[in-house]
């Protein structure tokens, strides 16, 4: 009988495993960049006063409640009310609240007892940058009485709160890019440096300071947005308003971002280093997919502009990051003996050399268009021309112990830069209150609202607000009316239709633009069901 040997059929079942490892990993990624996305909140940009009840020089009985209503939502923890009673004396001393869950409207209850004479109110909240947005108002119980002033809000911030929040950030920044550097390193370019334990410190230590310096910028920028000294700090309202931010929320989606991201970091971790080229490039690929989606937080969670960022500056925010993030990774694990053979160090001069480059791109770019602190771009062409010298220096000796020296050395100057650099990134005045002069600031008039003009009709009445713009004049409507749901209302602005939109019972409000200044007039056409018609019209002064 003759025995006939099976050939082994191991190709098909390797195919399969690689392309099994090749969905789990886009799976991976895609999981990392949907959480990113479902969290991240839309930006909604600086508010504006729309309405206030009472209204601005109003005579009213004796109101309960000041309410502000904006164009937008508003964290109320983080909003600032004060109000002097005809005494000049302050009569509120608690945080704002959203009334009735309506997440654009602010209120302050009245104290019990109230006094004849003119109340004066003086509110401020955060801008999109951190800066004040504050606007006052007075109103009359019963009859007018020459007000002794308006209460001043402190927005000055507590150097104890600002110290910790901006360390935090920047601290949470530099382990991004840090953590981000080690696993590429571990899954692109020496993956046998996964089995030191050394690697391993590394990788965990940065993960617990990315989810630390995270948390701890979470809760106290609260009291580093509302102005609160840090002995008034630790009211859980606080940490509400937080939440209810934008740069909150993104912080929020850093943590999310975090889950599934850490998840694919473990499993590189545990699983046996990458035997082929490809399969160095699939795990690098993935794992830059994954940190692209956490440093992405960096661009949502810092204070910036108005409206959302645009692909292209994500795009370069990212790029700036990742290229920080290679070299930095690799510098720390090229101390460990494990790391320094002869393939993976050659890789690493490599893919330093390509970041020194991609740096080098940015930076220039950054300074070509000024659009970052003359620093950020300066720090970015040092840090490529220290990349450089890395990428010259270590293929020399990979193997010799005094590669050692050199290479802790070099990782000694690259890591004080890139601590500088992540500082700037925290500080950046192009998305920080720290910003100086009128690039960094949101216009004066937002800065600095005036109330809104109030104008009373037979069956309610309309408040107005003129905000300038870029080349015309914005008018926004808030219309306060019957509460009957078949009454249409309609606007005109001179020739101009101004769409209104029911944002409520009796409720509308529209915007419109003005070229200019000028004498306008503004009509408003009221129809009741029953075919009654309304019309007012009220001559506007633009200056």
């Amino acid at each position: 009988m003759t025995a006939v040997e099976e050939r082994p059929r191991a190709a098909v079942p390797r195919r399969r495993d690689g392309a099994g490892r090749f969905v789990a990993l886009v799976l991976l990624v895609a999981a990392c960049w949907g959480a990113l996305l479902a969290v991240t909140p839309s930006a909604t940009g600086d508010p504006v006063l729309l309405t206030t009840s009472p209204g601005s020089t109003e005579v009213v009985k004796s109101p309960d409640a000041v309410v502000l209503t904006f164009d937008r939502p508003v964290p109320a923890a983080l909003a600032t009310v004060r109000i002097l009673d005809p005494d000049g004396s302050q009569v509120v001393f608690t945080r704002p609240s959203h009334p009735d869950g309506r997440e654009d409207t602010i209120s302050v209850p009245m104290p019990a007892e109230r006094h004849e004479g003119t109340y004066a109110v003086a509110w401020t909240l955060p801008s999109s940058r951190l800066e004040p947005v504050s606007g006052s108002f007075t109103f009359d119980v019963s009859y007018p009485i020459q007000p002794d002033g308006v209460p001043e809000i402190e927005t000055a911030r507590d150097p104890v709160v600002a110290a910790v929040h901006l360390t935090a950030r920047t601290l949470a920044v530099a382990a991004m890019v840090v953590l981000a550097g080690l696993a590429f390193f571990v899954a692109s370019i020496g993956p046998a440096a996964a089995l030191a334990g050394a690697t391993r410190w590394w990788i965990k230590t940065a993960w617990w300071l990315v989810v630390g310096g995270t948390l701890v910028a979470l809760v106290s920028f609260g009291p580093y947005a509302a102005w609160v000294p840090w002995r008034a700090g630790f009211d859980p309202r606080l940490l509400a308003g937080a939440v209810e931010s934008d740069a909150g929320r993104a912080l929020l989606a850093r943590l999310a971002t975090l889950v599934p991201a850490t998840l694919g970091l473990a499993l590189l971790v545990k699983s046996p280093p990458a035997a082929t080229a490809a399969d160095r490039r699939l795990r690098g690929a993935a794992v830059l997919g994954c940190a692209s989606a956490v440093l992405a937080t960096w661009t949502f969670a810092d204070p910036r502009p108005p409206g959302a960022p645009s692909p292209l500056a994500l795009a370069a925010d990212i790029g700036l990051l990742v290229a920080l993030a290679v070299p930095a990774g690799g510098l720390v694990l090229l101390r460990f003996p494990v790391a320094r053979h002869r393939h993976p160090v050659s890789r690493f001069a490599r893919s330093v050399l390509g970041c020194a480059a991609l740096l080098a791109v940015a930076g220039t770019a950054q300074a070509w268009t000024g659009q970052r602190l003359g620093w950020l771009p300066a720090g970015a062409l040092a840090l490529a021309a220290v990349l450089a010298i890395v990428a010259w220096l270590v293929p020399r000796r990979p193997v010799k112990a005094r590669l050692g020296g050199r290479i802790v050395a070099v990782a000694g100057s690259a890591v004080v830069i890139t601590v500088a650099t992540a500082t700037l990134l925290a500080l950046d005045p192009g998305q920080s209150a720290h910003a100086q002069g009128p690039a960094g600031q949101a216009p004066a008039a937002i800065r600095q609202q005036v109330a809104p003009a109030r104008l009373a009709y037979d069956t309610g009445v309309l408040d107005l607000v003129v905000i300038p713009a870029a080349g015309r004049l914005d008018v926004r409507v808030s219309v306060l009316g019957p509460r009957s749901a078949d009454t249409t209302v309609t606007a005109a602005l001179g020739p101009t239709p101004v769409p209104l939109d029911r944002a409520g019972s009796g409720y509308w409000t529209g915007q419109a633009s003005a070229l200019g200044p000028g004498r306008w007039e503004l009509a408003l056409t009221l129809r009741a069901g029953d075919g009654r018609t309304q019309t007012v019209k009220q001559p506007i002064d633009v200056r």
